[in-house]
Parts: structure tokens; C-alpha cells; sequence
């Protein structure tokens, strides 16, 4: 009597899993910098103690290193994806590179807009503006409904706080939440590919 062995073919999921996980990973790294930036710039205009520092580096640096974990757990693609999956991966691609395009020159437009009309202090408000909406077609070019609440949270936040704070758009407050709304954004994001 003979017996035959059955190898385990890796799945048409797997890819797209680790597709996922990677992308996910690496916006994790983004949002982290940006958050911890956006944090350090809030505390720095604050008269809160040094160690609020050590704390926003702790928080960026576990994130960090979540996310570097995660890409090193999910190596990259290399055998050939289906047909419907290029296509969709090459979609996403170009609402990502078309999105972060009209991000740029939105923050770059609203810096100058606000600044040309006697406004610096508004500077804030016209970066965050654009990053938040910048989400809202990822969430659909990722299949990432969480993009959503980011861009929402986000873009809400940059239109409410500077009439919610004594300090206006410059309020240290301001900067720290928002930097804070992209650290949570990329915990989740890293949450969900565990």
C-alpha cells in the first residue's frame, strides 16, 4: 500500500495578506513620523515638562518598531500576483501617487494661501487640513475603512480647535492631538494585520 504526501500550497490570500500587512506597516511608519513630529512641535510650544518628550519618543519608537516587525514577518511579493489583483494593486497605486500629489500641493497652497493674507498662525490648519482629507480616497483605494475615521477625525479637528483653544491654531494642544490621531491610526493599522 502506498501513501501519497500532500504539500501545502501557499494560498492565493497569502499574498495579498502580506501585500496588505506591508502596506499597512509602512503607513504605520509614516503616520508615526508625522504624529511624533506634529507632537514634538505641540510640546516644544508649550511650557510642559521635558518628559513629555520622552513620552511622545516612547510611543513613536514601540510603533516603530511594531511596524519594522511586521514587514521583516512579511516578506515581499515576488511571485507573480493574479490578474485581478495587478489590476487592483496598480489602482491603488495611482489613487495613492495622485492623492499624496494633491496633498502636497495642497499643504503648499494653504501655507501660502494663509500667509499671503496676513494669517501665519494658520499655517497649522492648512497642513492638517490636507493630510486629513488626503485619507478619505485611500480608504478606498486600500480597502481600509479605517482611513475614514483618520481623514474624518483629522480634517474635523483642524476646522474645530483653533476656535476650541485659548492658544487658536497655534495652541500646543492642537499639534499634540493631531499628532496623536495619527499614532492611534497607526497602532490600528497595525493592530488589524495581527
Amino acid at each position: 500500500m502506498t501513501t501519497t504526501a500532500t504539500v501545502a500550497l501557499p494560498s492565493a490570500a497569502a499574498p495579498l495578506q502580506r501585500l496588505r500587512a506591508r502596506g499597512r506597516a509602512s503607513g504605520a511608519l509614516v503616520m508615526t513620523f508625522f504624529g511624533a513630529w506634529w507632537a514634538v512641535a505641540g510640546i516644544q510650544r508649550s511650557s510642559w515638562p521635558a518628559w513629555s518628550l520622552a513620552i511622545v519618543g516612547v510611543v513613536a519608537v514601540r510603533i516603530a518598531a511594531a511596524a519594522l516587525q511586521t514587514l521583516r514577518a512579511n516578506p515581499s511579493v515576488d511571485e507573480p500576483l493574479p490578474a485581478d489583483l495587478r489590476a487592483r494593486q496598480r489602482r491603488a497605486g495611482r489613487i495613492f501617487a495622485w492623492t499624496c500629489a494633491a496633498e502636497v500641493l495642497g499643504i503648499l497652497v494653504g501655507v501660502n494661501l494663509v500667509a499671503n493674507l496676513g494669517h501665519p498662525e494658520l499655517e497649522p490648519v492648512a497642513v492638517m487640513l490636507p493630510v486629513g482629507l488626503h485619507f478619505l480616497p485611500l480608504a478606498s483605494a486600500f480597502h481600509y475603512r479605517p482611513h475614514l475615521a483618520t481623514g474624518v477625525a483629522l480634517t474635523a479637528w483642524a476646522l474645530a480647535y483653533p476656535a476650541l483653544l485659548a492658544g487658536g491654531a497655534l495652541a500646543p494642544v492642537g499639534l499634540v492631538a493631531a499628532g496623536a490621531i495619527l499614532a492611534a491610526s497607526s497602532a490600528w493599522a497595525l493592530r488589524s494585520v495581527r
